[in-house]
């Protein structure tokens, strides 16, 4: 055991010093996937030992010294075809060098041959290069302060090819240079600056007379009924802004065409059926309100149409021009019309259609009034008609009146009711009122108006019931002026803006009922037998024979006032047609009557004392005012 252990160590300190085993160690502790060297060798190795035997690898180092020698061997082939073609080229650039050092020397002689003409070669570039800068400076002017050729040949063909883009586009460049030769003038450049200024005016003044002259044959064709007013000529109107001469002969050509195109439809309108089937204005003559209504709304919807066909032609034209155009193109239809308003008024033959007519023609004045101005042909010839209208009007309300008036009877002394006359004229009167149209009118123009329908028609019908009241008795005639009076009241009650005539009736009323309670009580004051005593006495002392006297008669007459039936009481009283009325007539002529007799009452009992005096007047005032009531 112990030789066993001693042969131990003797054996790994063996082991240990072999290069073989050290070899054999290291191989095996290599790691072969990071050592890319001998995995580049291995595959190299597989590349030409196909077969692993134990022959193989015996011959293994011979092989790889042969193979060895064959790359050296090939390497040298290699290294020494290189040192041949070094060779060869270094000869080549031996022999470049040659050629580049004569060719160095003829370009110096060359060179000081042809310096001058290089000298002067630079000059002419040089002045070749200023030519150019020169050059391109003159296209530049040029081309900023001269047409070209085709806007020449826009701005002349206007009369042969019409107005188009292009000639706008060119008058627009006439401005421009125009503008631009400013800067020239303030330049040293001036003398160029005028030329083409004067030139561009030329140019632009010729361009104006050609756009005037297109434009002026254009808007003399407008006389269709639906002008054709297309894109160049609105363009052309505002290019002609430029020029107002210009452009207000235009605007009078175009209105004067549109003038006569618009009195043709107009008598067209009423005279032939249109072409949307409708019929002729005129076939409605018989019907003047109708007639004149349909010729007034024409002309309105015409003057609406043509400022429409306006605000097309003239979009940016102040309110006033396109004011007066439409003053010009309606001036036309003045005549006709005016001769058949004319023609209706004189037909008329009674009040109330041209009563009508004046509220027609008034609304319609006001309507083209805003539309035309208060100068337009057309507001002015309808102003002239109303007037005149208003006035035939009020002739012929003042001659029917007076007709109705004068054909009437006297009133009825046992009714004392309104005449005939009273109410033919009020029913005439309400049929003028009934005929207002309140929009029509302004608010100082109705009242004005019924003012003087109300003058003309009541002023002499109240006169009349003046006048027809003279032929009865005092009282009865007071009592006919209060009825008609009431019957004109409770009409005018009904329309609006009476109130100032109203006023005046109830006053006029008011002043009648009045003088009638004083006139039936003075009836009942001699009825009861004390109007001569009231008279005398009613304000001073009285002797006793003097109440002895004067109302000795006394307790029969008030015996007698009591026992008479109401109806025979108050017979005028009675008359009175209003309830109302009739009573508060009673009521004031009692109380009248029972403060006459309270003054008397006093007067004798403060003589004679209150048991004498029971003798003359046996009733109180209380009791007098109970039985009468």
């Amino acid at each position: 055991m112990a030789d066993e252990a001693a042969t131990g160590p003797s054996q790994s300190s063996s082991t240990q010093q072999n290069p073989l085993s050290k070899k054999l160690a290291k191989i095996l502790e290599t790691n072969l996937d990071n050592d890319k060297d001998t995995l580049q060798a291995l595959e190299v190795l597989s590349s030409f030992l196909e077969q692993n035997t134990l022959q193989a690898r015996r011959n293994l180092r011979s092989d790889l010294e042969i193979r060895s020698v064959s790359l050296n061997q090939t390497f040298l082939q290699c290294v020494r075809q290189l040192a041949e073609h070094v060779e060869g080229l270094k000869t080549e650039v031996t022999v470049m060098r040659e050629c580049c050092d004569g060719m160095q020397r003829r370009l110096a002689e060359a060179k000081d041959s042809t310096a001058g003409l290089l000298k002067e070669t630079a000059d002419l570039k040089h002045r070749a290069r200023l030519l150019d800068v020169s050059s391109k400076a003159v296209d530049a002017f040029l081309s900023k302060f001269e047409l070209q050729p085709e806007e020449l040949s826009a701005l002349k063909g206007v009369q042969r090819e019409g107005v188009s883009d292009k000639f706008f586009q060119a008058v627009a460049r006439v401005k421009a240079i125009h503008e631009e030769c400013k800067v020239l003038l303030r330049s040293s450049q001036q003398r160029a600056g005028l030329e083409i200024m004067e030139s561009m005016a030329m140019h632009l003044e010729t361009s104006y007379e050609q756009l005037y002259h297109w434009t002026q044959g254009r808007c003399r064709a407008m006389n269709g009924e639906v002008p054709d007013i297309n894109r160049s000529l609105r363009r052309a109107l505002e290019e002609l802004r430029e020029r107002p001469v210009l452009l207000q002969y235009c605007v009078d050509e175009y209105s004067a065409a549109r003038r006569m195109t618009l009195v043709r439809l107009f008598l067209d309108a009423l005279t032939r059926e249109g072409s949307s089937g409708g019929r002729p204005i005129e076939l409605h003559s018989h019907d003047a309100l109708r007639y004149c209504s349909d010729m007034f709304g024409w002309l309105h919807q015409a003057v609406a149409t043509e400022k429409d066909h306006i605000l097309t032609l003239l979009p940016d034209s102040p309110n006033e021009k396109t004011v007066t155009m439409l003053g010009t193109i309606t001036e036309g239809a003045c005549h006709p019309l005016r001769l058949r308003v004319e023609q209706v008024a004189i037909s008329a033959t009674e009040s109330v259609t041209p009563y009508q007519l004046v509220n027609l023609l008034r609304y319609y004045g006001s309507v083209f009034q805003t539309l035309l101005g208060s100068l337009a042909p057309l507001a002015q010839t309808i102003f002239d008609l109303q007037e005149l209208q208003s006035k035939m009007f009020f002739n012929l309300l003042n001659v029917q009146t007076t007709g109705i008036i004068d054909t009437q009877n006297a009133p009825s002394p046992s009714t004392l009711a309104p005449s005939g006359a009273v109410n033919t004229t009020l029913a005439l009167l309400q049929k003028i009122l009934a005929s207002r149209d309140m929009n029509s009118l302004a608010h100082n123009n109705q009242e004005q108006d019924l003012r003087r329908v109300l003058s003309t028609c009541l002023d002499p019908l109240l006169q009349h019931c003046r006048d027809s009241a003279t032929s009865l008795g005092r009282v009865e005639g007071m009592v006919y002026v209060v009825n008609c009076l009431h019957v004109v009241h409770n009409t005018l009650a009904l329309y609006e803006f009476t109130e100032s005539h109203l006023e005046v009736l109830d006053s006029q009323v008011r002043g009648n009922m009045d003088a009638i309670a004083r006139e039936l009580a003075l009836q009942l004051m001699r009825t009861a037998g004390i109007a001569e005593f009231y008279d005398k006495h009613a304000h001073s002392q009285v002797a006793a024979e003097d109440v002895q006297s004067l109302l000795g008669g006394c307790p029969e007459g008030l015996t007698n006032l009591i026992a008479l039936p109401e109806h025979q009481l108050l017979a005028q009283c009675g008359l009175v047609a209003s309830a109302a009325l009739r009573a508060e007539v009673k009521q004031a002529t009692v109380e009248q009557f029972v403060a006459a007799y309270q003054t008397v009452y006093n007067v004798v009992a403060g003589e004679l004392g209150q048991s004498d005096s029971s003798r003359y007047l046996p009733y109180t005032p209380a009791q007098m005012k109970q039985l009468l009531l």
